[in-house]
């Protein structure tokens, strides 16, 4: 993962855009990890892991499916 300074983005960032769209690039501003540029396919496969509550009634239909499947898998072992 390639770390670069603030002011190395700013000099090459179509360079930098292009290497994040397969390895995300940190980005530093006075010697600290500030920034990461990832590419948008890189996060959203992210932000789709994130979860979300919901009321029982809310629960989507393929999350009702998934929880069936790991208690019959459970009660079978």
């Amino acid at each position: 993962m390639p770390t670069v300074t603030r002011t190395e983005y700013i000099q090459k960032m179509a360079e930098y855009q292009t290497i994040a769209q397969s390895d995300p690039v940190i980005i530093t501003s006075d010697g600290r990890e500030e920034t990461v540029l990832l590419s948008y396919d890189e996060y959203c496969r992210l932000t789709r892991r994130r979860r979300r509550p919901y009321l029982i009634e809310e629960l989507p239909d393929e999350d009702w499916r998934a929880i069936e499947e790991a208690s019959a898998a459970l009660l079978s072992d």
